[in-house]
Order: C-alpha cells, then sequence, then structure tokens
C-alpha cells in the first residue's frame, strides 16, 4: 500500500513538474520497440522522438498494460539533444517477471504532458516463449477491374506472433454470410466469375502455426455493369447470358420475378414455333405433289426431277422380261404370217407364171418348212432358258403343225 501511495506522488510530482518547467506544446512525436514478439527474460527498448522545439532533456513518461489492458507498469527516461530518446525494461529482474507473467498483447504509451496526445505501440509478450496467435492483416482494398472480377490487396500483419505466416484465408459475402473462398499465400488476389452489377464484401486473415489471426478490416465492391452488345441485326443485348426477344434489350434475370421469366420463355418458344411453321410451309409450297407422289423417300431439301428418276431406276431387273415378251413376240408374228401367208422365201428364187401348179405347191411347202424350224428353234431356246414350260412348249409346236 505504502509503495503505491509513493509512486502515485512520484507521478504526480513528474506531471506538475512538467507543466511548471516544459512548454505546453512539447510532444512525443514516434515511439516504436525493437521487435514485436519478446520471452520471458528479455529486454524491451522503447524508443522514440520529439518536437524538434522541444528543449532538449525533456523528461518522457511510458505507461505499459497489460493484455487486458490494465496498468502494469511505469517507466520514463530523458530525450537527449537529438530530440531522441530510448528506454530500457528488464523482464529478466524479479519484479517485473511477476509483473509480465500473461502471454498476449501488451502496449505502452509514451508522452511528455498529456497522455491523450502521446503515442502508443503494441508488442507480443509471452512468458515461455511460446508463439501467439497471429494478428490480423491490414490495409485490406478491394477494387472493381470488370463486371465479373474483383481484386483484393492487403499489407501483412504489423505485430510478429513469433511464428511466421504461411498463409492467408480469404472470406466473402455475397449477401448470404461470409464464407471462404480461397487460401493463398500472397497479399493480392483475383476474384473472378462474379455477377455484374452485384456488390461483394470481403475479409482476410493470417495463418500460422499457432493458427490463424482474427479477421482484417471488411471491404466493399460492386462489380461493373455488363458491357453492352450489338449484335448483326442491330439489336441491343446487355447480357448474352440472358434471353430475350430479338428486338428487345434483355434484362439481368436478377431485377425480374419468376413470373416474368416465366413468361418470358413462353413468349420465345410461341416465336419459336411461328418462325418453324412459316419455313414448313415454304417447303410444302416449293415440292412438286406429282413427283412427290412417285417418290415417298424424296427428302425435303433434294427436289425430285424426271432426271433423278430415271437415273435411280434399275433396269437390270427388267432385261429377262424383256426378253421373254420378245420371244413371245415374235412367236406370235410367226403364227400371224403363217396364217395369213405374208412370210416370203429366205433366198429369192425365180418363180415362173408358166410353171405348173405342182411347182408353185412346191414351192410353198418349202418355204412352210424353214418358217417351221425358225419358230421352233425360238421355242427350243426359250425352253432351254426356262422360259417357259415343257406344256407350253409342246401346245406352241402343235400349234406350229397346224396347216
Amino acid at each position: 500500500m505504502a509503495i503505491g501511495l509513493k509512486r502515485l506522488f512520484v507521478i504526480l510530482s513528474l506531471l506538475l513538474l512538467s507543466s511548471i518547467i516544459l512548454p505546453a506544446y512539447a510532444e512525443v512525436t514516434s515511439l516504436k520497440t525493437n521487435t514485436s514478439f519478446y520471452k520471458g527474460g528479455s529486454k524491451i527498448y522503447f524508443s522514440g522522438t520529439t518536437l524538434n522545439t522541444d528543449p532538449p532533456s525533456s523528461y518522457i513518461t511510458v505507461i505499459i498494460n497489460d493484455p487486458n489492458n490494465q496498468f502494469l507498469l511505469l517507466v520514463s527516461g530523458i530525450s537527449d539533444s537529438s530530440h531522441t530518446f530510448q528506454i530500457i525494461v528488464d523482464t529478466s529482474t524479479q519484479e517485473n517477471q511477476h509483473k509480465f507473467s500473461l502471454k498476449g498483447v501488451y502496449n505502452a504509451t509514451a508522452f511528455i504532458v498529456n497522455k491523450a496526445n502521446g503515442k502508443t505501440v503494441n508488442f507480443v509478450f509471452s512468458p515461455d516463449g511460446s508463439p501467439f496467435g497471429p494478428f490480423a492483416p491490414t490495409g485490406l482494398t478491394a477494387t472493381s477491374r470488370s463486371s465479373s472480377e474483383i481484386d483484393l490487396s492487403w499489407s501483412i500483419p504489423t505485430i510478429n506472433s513469433g511464428s511466421p505466416i504461411t498463409g492467408y484465408k480469404i472470406e466473402r459475402n455475397d449477401g448470404s454470410g461470409f464464407s471462404a473462398i480461397q487460401n493463398t499465400q500472397t497479399t493480392t488476389y483475383q476474384d473472378t466469375g462474379l455477377a455484374p452489377s452485384k456488390q461483394y464484401a470481403y475479409r482476410v486473415s493470417a495463418i500460422s502455426s499457432a493458427g490463424t489471426s482474427n479477421p482484417s478490416n471488411v471491404v466493399n465492391a460492386t462489380t461493373l455493369s455488363a458491357p453492352v452488345q450489338t449484335n448483326p441485326l442491330g439489336s441491343v443485348q446487355t447480357n448474352p447470358s440472358n434471353t430475350g426477344t430479338p428486338n428487345q434489350p434483355q434484362t439481368n434475370n436478377s431485377t425480374q420475378s419468376i413470373e416474368e421469366i416465366i413468361q418470358q420463355r413462353i413468349e420465345n418458344a410461341k416465336r419459336l414455333q411461328e418462325l418453324l411453321q412459316a419455313k414448313s410451309n415454304e417447303i410444302s409450297l416449293n415440292e412438286s405433289m406429282s413427283l412427290g407422289d412417285v417418290i415417298g423417300n424424296t427428302t425435303l431439301s433434294q427436289t425430285p426431277t424426271l432426271k433423278n428418276i430415271v437415273s435411280s431406276f434399275d433396269f437390270s431387273n427388267l432385261l429377262y422380261p424383256l426378253i421373254a415378251l420378245a420371244g413371245v413376240g415374235v412367236i406370235i408374228a410367226v403364227l400371224y404370217g403363217k396364217k395369213n401367208r405374208l412370210w416370203f422365201t429366205p433366198s429369192y428364187k425365180s418363180i415362173n407364171t408358166h410353171d405348173s401348179g405342182d411347182s408353185m405347191e412346191s414351192v410353198e411347202k418349202d418355204s412352210d418348212s424353214v418358217e417351221d424350224d425358225y419358230s421352233l428353234m425360238i421355242l427350243k431356246n426359250r425352253l432351254a432358258k426356262g422360259e417357259i414350260t415343257i406344256e407350253e412348249f409342246n401346245r406352241l409346236k402343235d400349234a406350229l403343225k397346224e396347216p
């Protein structure tokens, strides 16, 4: 109790002395430590500067608070002629070992007259030397690059936690809460595949062997609008992925209701059906009905012509029927000629009109014999080819023998 009252009296005396001797504008302009992570038993070096207009030998006060922001220790020093100062705290002493017993982030504030106008620095102290959880990255920024990309950038934590940073966790909020999207070892990231004209929020955490830090500051960015495109027909499209009528600008689906989207798709389906029907009618009008009936397998894309029909017809299948028909024609012609006495002798012989009747009868018999032999040869040929049956052969042969 007595020590506490004595310390309080010293602080009040120093403050009173400073206010009397030093001018009101005397202040500390900077404060830092030689490192940001300390183990138990090490020395903590506080150094800084004062205003150049301050008189030399200004009295500097440093107040240290523990990780719970409770007052821990008060130390002091004097600036030199170059307006710099250095104050050392040895944590290896028995008294300081008892004070620096917590593991965590401590803060120290240096000032001359008014603590509110002083400078503050943070540092990590670990009594057993084990690493402390990493600190959050600083200076996170987000920049919109296009309608689908936002670029992020940040700085490494300013305080060393005793273990090196191995990576960073990036989180994004698209309106449904923060969720991790990527882990990276760099201090930049390009987030792509985003929706146009939409706002996104980001935060970044540092990762080390001691764990993951608290998130950094949150930044917001909105992607750019989708580029306007003009197709060859002159219609305007603001987003090629959305559907719309050919002569109307397409709208973003995010601004349409479900009913509007369904109605729009129904209208598009009706229009497509009308176009297909008009095309079908045009093909039907150009098609020849007569040739379409003859050639049932002709496609709509090919107009049937007489040349196509003739070229596609197989005449090889008609060869034998034509031969048989020719043979029948010959036989009928022979029979008809025999009946009407229209045949001439194969060799021209001079016939004397003054010959007797026996000579004329002899000529007629020779002519009939030649005709019968020729007709019989044709019948035998057809029988050999299987074009007529034996019954037909016999019937025709008997017919030839009739007078």
